[in-house]
């Protein structure tokens, strides 16, 4: 096969079809345990998490429920893979060796959101939010200036992997995933191409710009703790004790158990089965979907 630009764009949309196919094969998980937010410029500011909106009683005039005033920001993030194909692969008409590499850059660009989001939700335990706490902690100020009372989110004291229990049916979430540039497969594979001149090699790679930041604490529940039916029953109860600033409940409760692989078998011993080993009805079962994710490992 003769190297010129009808072949190169030939195989470029070969590689770009394999690519595609791969990346829309993928179900990340990211989505439910974060928002996606669009980004168009080089940040995003998020003033509104610390405000907690309600409905009152229409008497009188409105009542204005003013943006909260958290200086919190999410900045963007650029990200890139790049690959070197061989230029005699096209003129030897040898690229379908290269289909897997291809299918697996596609996966792994469809599923790098959740390496951003899982390093983000474990590093909760030692990260600042919002609130000046760390994102899961024993002591979030929550009530009017002068007036807070602490709420937590953390059951901290043990030391065994984190898991975590995270309200995923409301629209705002635990975290972010802030998308300014979506992932795109890019070349650099003309026959002028320094790359291809000198050193023989077409370059593909792809790019992208975003970042993950935490969102509402209030959300999500972090414990180093066992496993075990008592644990989960606490990480509940906490999400029953969080009020809004005007001390009414917050009215969420987990539904979504993350844990990592080492801790299938507690998760499903928890939630998954209906009758408990000695017997008896399971009261926590099909209380939460289970999420395991290698990430944590």
């Amino acid at each position: 096969m003769n190297l010129n630009q009808q072949s190169i764009a030939a195989a470029f949309r070969g590689f770009s079809s394999v690519f595609q196919g791969a990346f829309r094969g993928v179900k990340p998980q990211y989505p439910q345990f974060c928002m996606t937010v669009p980004s168009s410029t080089a940040e995003n500011v998020y003033p509104w998490l610390k405000s907690q909106f309600f409905i009152r009683e229409w008497i009188g005039p409105r009542r204005l429920q003013n943006l909260g005033t958290a200086d919190w920001s999410v900045k963007n993030r650029d990200f890139e893979g790049t690959v070197a194909v061989p230029r005699n692969a096209v003129k030897d008409d040898q690229l379908g060796v290269y289909k897997p590499m291809f299918e697996q850059i596609g996966h792994e660009t469809a599923v790098f959101p959740d390496r951003l989001a899982y390093a983000l939700l474990k590093a909760g335990v030692v990260q600042k939010c919002w609130d000046g706490q760390y994102f899961f902690d024993t002591d979030h100020p929550v009530g009017p200036q002068g007036r807070e009372v602490s709420q937590s989110n953390f059951l901290g004291g043990g030391t065994g992997p984190l898991w975590f229990l995270v309200v995923s049916s409301m629209p705002l979430k635990p975290l972010i995933y802030q998308e300014r540039e979506a992932f795109n497969l890019v070349r650099k594979d003309t026959p002028s191409d320094d790359n291809v001149f000198f050193d023989k090699e077409l370059i593909y790679g792809t790019d992208g710009r975003c970042n993950v930041g935490f969102g509402l604490w209030q959300l999500a529940v972090a414990s180093n703790q066992p496993l075990n039916a008592d644990n989960y029953e606490a990480a509940r109860n906490l999400f029953g004790a969080m009020t809004k600033d005007n001390g009414e409940p917050l009215g969420v409760m987990g539904d979504l158990l993350i844990f990592p692989a080492t801790l299938e078998g507690a998760a499903r011993k928890v939630v998954g089965v209906k009758t408990l080993a000695g017997g008896g009805d399971n009261p926590w079962y099909d209380t939460a979907t289970l999420l395991r994710s290698a990430w944590l490992n």
